[in-house]
């Protein structure tokens, strides 16, 4: 019966039949551009986490810099490898800022301060003398060794001969009781120190 009418049943099985198997096909298509697309977004993750942890295993952390003067002058525009940490009241401290990195290894390292020397704190009459003085300095200051296992702070300490000295506190440790001079007595905010 080559042209006779199939029943309705028969053309919906026949029709299901193909659709069917065109689901199937469909639904392992899919299934495997989602196992591949998967495996791309994994490797990706693997590779950016890789890369990251690479860059980073040669970084060291930031410090923060400190400074004591236990000079007259007040140091202007004082500058560490760079890095700006503002100026110094004589026989006193300064602010914080940024350092920069933790050394590598045991050392010996060595930082590059600059600063300027300017007006002389007179202890007599509590306030500093304008006489124009203003000398710019450069030392390029050693670490202080050994350096401690998680260092936090670069220290400075200025003379009053000129010389500058610098060392690495560790975490943890409080600069104040670091201070190597005390600020003199007829200075008006030796009782604060």
């Amino acid at each position: 019966m080559a042209g006779a009418v199939r029943p309705i049943s028969a053309m919906k099985s026949g029709l299901s039949k193909k659709a069917g198997i065109e689901r199937s096909e469909i639904a392992m298509m899919s299934n495997k551009y989602l196992w591949w697309s998967a495996l791309a977004v994994i490797a990706l993750l693997l590779v950016g986490v890789g890369c990251s942890r690479a860059m980073a295993r040669g970084k060291t952390p930031i410090m923060s810099l400190f400074a004591f003067n236990y000079s007259p002058y007040y140091l202007a525009d004082v500058r560490v490898d760079g890095q700006f940490l503002g100026g110094l009241d004589g026989y006193t401290n300064g602010g914080s800022g940024m350092g920069p990195r933790a050394p590598r290894g045991k050392g010996p390292d060595s930082v590059r301060v600059r600063w300027i020397e300017a007006n002389r704190y007179d202890l007599a009459t509590n306030r500093y003398l304008s006489e124009g003085h203003r000398v710019p300095r450069e030392a390029v200051v050693p670490l202080k060794t050994p350096y401690p296992p998680n260092p936090a702070t670069l220290l400075l300490h200025f003379y009053a001969d000129g010389h500058v000295e610098a060392e690495l506190l560790d975490k943890g440790v409080n600069k104040w009781d670091v201070r190597r001079m005390p600020v003199p007595k007829e200075h008006k905010d030796h009782d604060q120190y």
